[in-house]
């Protein structure tokens, strides 16, 4: 059985998202100071370094790891490893939860910018866990693991 054709397309993605992800972690524990500068619009920006709270000063650490994985977790899509499917299921129901009280905060503030990408995003990750565990890509992950 080839390779589902979406399933190729997330692992390259996601690989190429961890490409990025370790430049931007090195260029940070080379000194650039892009991700300790804020962002966005508004009376609200914060700078990315700011989300890790009392780890800020390890940004560059941690966005090096994470795109490390991101570089891992695409691989392992494209070889059609089950750990790695099971991950992108894991991580997208967080992620999804995490953007609910997202939602939740936009209707409560007003925000309905915030309220409609939200939505949109949930709806996203959704559809991607749900093509993840439909019985043809679980049984095309299940016969190389």
């Amino acid at each position: 059985m080839a390779k589902p054709v979406p399933v190729v397309i997330l692992s390259i993605l996601a690989m190429l998202n961890g490409g990025v992800t370790c430049v931007l972690g090195v260029s940070t524990l080379l000194g650039s100071r892009l991700l300790f500068t804020p962002a966005g619009y508004g009376t609200d920006r914060i700078a990315i370094s700011q989300v890790f709270g009392p780890l800020a000063n390890q940004t560059g650490w941690i966005v090096l790891v994470l795109g490390v994985c991101f570089v891992l977790v695409g691989y392992g899509l494209y070889n059609l490893r089950e750990w790695a499917r099971l991950t992108v299921c894991v991580v997208l129901a967080v992620v999804a939860a995490l953007t609910f009280v997202v939602v939740v905060w936009g209707v409560y503030r007003g925000q309905f910018g915030v309220v409609a990408s939200g939505l949109l995003k949930i709806v996203f990750e959704a559809g991607i866990s749900w093509y993840l565990a439909t019985a043809s890509v679980r049984r095309a992950f299940a016969r190389k693991s």
